[in-house]
Formats: structure tokens, sequence, C-alpha cells
């Protein structure tokens, strides 16, 4: 009995290994011979498992491709989908995590007056609403608030996410050329390796994003602030795949012509079988819950009457689920410096660098493997002006470097045949985004503020989405 037992618990710890290695959305590989995949409930397997759930293989490995006797379809597609897709799954996730929000500070800034004895209102305007400005909110003094923003993506580097095409090819058969094989080759490689499956693909994503903060004045020169998002996020893609087949007649049907299969039983909701060489998928998730939390502590190194400088450190608390798209995976720190003018019109800009720990969000999830997760470099400069004593303006420009991130960008393939069909390249570069913030801010009465904003993209560089509305209310005890 103690045997069995002891067995039975090295059993478990090798099947839990095993479970941990596939990742949250394995794929068939062509050493997967029994095991089939199944759908996971995960956002980030969205675009992975369009095609079923083991990527695009055979129905024998929950994919779409007829099997046979000869042929098991394990992976001869599923790679090539998968280097395509990639970068596009990573650039989703990981700028999912790096949204903007309200600013934590306080759009009532109060100090005391040594001349008159009492604490009184500092500036003459609100300040800005995505930036940031020096000013910290007064000692002891309380600032709550809350924002809605609504994001609705549309491109990704430039490539528009509701129509983009992605080719993917065959894996290297080049061993069964030998002198007497029953299949045709052609430069020592099978004619049925030059088959390629033409995509046409259309991802929509929305998040609907809601935003606490809130700010306590430890000091006159020091606040301490907490920001907790929660999202909502949307997420559908469909794929109008076609085959392209190099092959004659005198190749044998039953061994190398690649077609879909209509009886799949694995994925019967999620395609719609038009011809053998021809099929549409579709897979969607959507998720809501808590995003990364953000604490920061800010401290304003030089107060002069109208200028200010403060130094911040942001911590991002990797408290978001990263494979519902939620959060990032991993922790973040962000150390920046921000100068802000006081008057009526007032400037302001900031400079910061965030650090990120690994995610799987920027290495492979069919795998379970981690990687770093991109470095960003922030910036921003604005001015933010009193119209009235009740009303303010502002204008912002922001600017963040995301270091090293994967990219994409359209091209076109040419194949056997001599057809053009539209595709994506994929590589790794610096992506430097451009936004601009208008808002304004509404004081009725006491020190409740009301909040309005419009945030623009102005490059296409990483994930862009449609203009942004935000709306707020916030108030200072």
């Amino acid at each position: 009995m103690l045997r069995t037992s002891a067995r039975a618990l090295v059993f478990l710890i090798l099947f839990s290994m095993y479970c941990l290695g596939q990742g949250p959305c394995p794929t068939a590989t062509s050493t997967q011979t029994t095991t089939i995949p199944t759908f996971s409930k995960d956002m980030i397997c969205t675009v992975p498992q369009v095609y079923g759930a083991g990527g695009l293989v055979g129905t024998d490995h929950g994919g779409p491709l007829l099997s046979t006797a000869r042929f098991s379809h394990a992976a001869h597609f599923s790679s090539s989908a998968l280097q395509s897709f990639s970068p596009l799954n990573t650039a989703i996730g990981t700028q999912l995590t790096q949204l903007p929000f309200t600013s934590p500070g306080s759009g009532f800034i109060f100090s005391f007056n040594p001349s008159l004895g009492v604490v009184t209102r500092q500036t003459e305007s609100f300040g800005p609403v995505l930036t940031e400005r020096a000013d910290t909110i007064g000692k002891h003094r309380v600032f709550v608030g809350v924002s809605y923003q609504y994001f609705n993506f549309d491109q990704a580097d430039g490539v528009n996410l509701r129509n983009f095409g992605a080719v993917f090819h065959h894996e290297s058969e080049s061993t069964l050329c030998t002198p007497g094989s029953v299949i045709t080759c052609i430069d020592g490689e099978p004619v049925f390796q030059r088959d390629i499956i033409a995509t046409q693909n259309r991802i929509d994503l929305k998040v609907h994003q809601v935003t606490a903060v809130g700010t306590i004045g430890v000091t006159d020169r020091l606040d301490v602030s907490v920001a907790i998002p929660i999202l909502d996020v949307r997420m559908g893609m469909s794929s109008n795949a076609t085959i392209d087949s190099f092959e004659s007649s005198t190749d044998i049907p039953s061994c190398c012509v690649h077609q879909f299969d209509p009886t799949n039983p694995n994925i019967p909701s999620r395609q719609s079988f038009i011809a053998a060489n021809h099929s549409i998928f579709f897979n969607q998730r959507s998720a809501a819950g808590i995003g990364d939390v953000i604490f920061r502590g800010k401290y304003e190194v030089l107060k002069r009457e109208k200028i200010g400088v403060a130094a911040g450190l942001d911590f991002h608390a990797p408290t978001g689920d990263e494979k519902n798209f939620l959060g990032s995976g991993t922790w973040g720190l962000r150390p920046f410096v921000t100068f802000s003018y006081g008057g009526r019109i007032s400037p302001h800009a900031s400079f910061g660098y965030q650090r990120n720990g690994d995610s799987i969000l920027a290495g492979d999830v069919t795998t379970n493997t981690s990687a770093h997760l991109p470095d960003i470099i922030t910036y921003s400069a604005g001015v933010d002006a009193g119209v009235t004593r009740r009303i303010s303006i502002s204008a912002d420009f922001l600017g963040q470097a995301l270091v090293n991130t994967k990219k994409i960008a359209a091209t076109t393939f040419v194949d056997f045949g001599g057809t053009s069909h539209s595709d994506i390249t994929t590589s790794t570069a610096t992506l430097n985004q451009a936004s601009i913030a208008v808002g304004g801010k509404f004081n009725p009465f006491g020190n409740l503020l009301v909040i309005a904003n419009v945030l623009f993209r102005v490059n296409d560089a990483g994930l862009h989405s449609k203009p942004v509305p935000l709306i707020g209310l916030s108030y200072t005890f």
C-alpha cells in the first residue's frame, strides 16, 4: 500500500509539472499524438486557438485539417500560424496593461499662507487630466476620484485589425523525397510542402476602464496615492482561411492533399465550412476584474511661489489576471520627475522610466514561457489654464516608448503559382507612441470637480485606439 501511495504521489507531481509546462493555451505539436488540447477560457488564447483547441492542425489533434492514415497533420501549419500571430497577441497583452488613466493629483491645491494665518487655495486652475504637475495637495488633505474610459482598438503598428492578411506555410518534409517515393517532389521537396493557407482576419478589441484614485497629503510636500483600475475587456477574432494546394492528378489524394474537415467534432460552433479548401473560423472571449494596482509616492523637492519640481515613484503591483489581459503579470517600478509653473496659465512637463519584470505576455502562451516585459520611457508636456474660477481647460502631449518590443508590419507573399497574398511580418524594435489629450474640469460647488477629456493618438506605433472619451468626478476633503 505504501508503494502504491508513493507511485500515486510521483504520478501527481509529474502530471502537475506536465500541465504547468503546457501553458494556458497549449497547441498540438508533432510529438503530441494521443492528447487533444481543450479550449481555454482565458482571453490570452483567443488568437492562438481561433482555428481550434490544438491550433491549425488535424482533427485528431483538436484542429480543422482533415487527418488521414498517413498524415495526422499534427503541426504542418501550426508553427507558422503561431509565429505570425504571437507578436500580435503579445502587443495586445502588453499594451493593454499600459492604458492611461486620470492623474491622482487633486485639482485643488492648498497651502498655509503665513501672512494671513490660514490655509488657502494655491492654484488658479484645476490642473491636467492625464498628466502630472509638481504640486502636492497639502498636509492632511484627502483626494478621491473615479473616472470611466472607453477604448476601441482598430490598428496595431499601422496594420488594420479589422482586415489584415496572414499566410501560413507548411513545415519542412524534405526527408520524404527518397528514391521510389510515391510522393511528387520538386527540387528535393514534396509538392504539398509548397501549399499555403492564406487568411483574411478581423480582431475586435474593446475595453471599458473604470479607475478609482485616492491621495493623502502626508506633509505639505509629500503625497501618497493609489490607483485601482477595473477593466471589462472584450475580444473577438474571425479568420477566413483558404488552402492553396499545388498537387497534381498524379499525387495520392488520401496522402497529400490538404483539406478542411467538415465533420470536425472539436470546433462545431467555431467553424463555417464552405468548401474542402475554404473555411471561416471564429473565437471570442470577455473578462472583467481588477487590473494592476498602482501605488505612488510624490515629493515636491522644489517649492517656490510659482515654480515646483517633484520626484516620485510608482509601483505597479501584479494584481490583474494577465491571462485575461487584465494585468501585466509582473511588477513594474517607475521613478519620475515633473515640473510645473503655477498661474492662470500653467505649463507642466514630466519624464519617467518604468522597469518591468518577466511575464507570460511577452513570452509563449503555448508553453508557459515568460520573457521580459518591455520597459517603458514616459514623457509628457502640456498646459492647463483657468478660464473662470469654476472652469479650467487643459491640453497635453503624452509620449511613451516601449523598449525592444515585438511589432508587426503589412507585407505581400507570392505563392508557388504566382498569386499574391496579403501577409504580416514581425520584428523587434522600440515603439514610440504619441497622443494628445484635450479636456477640462468644472467645479459646480464646494471641492467637487466634474472631469471630461478626449485622448487622440497621433501616430500608428503599437496598439492604436480610436479617440478615447473620459468622464469623471473627484472631491478634495
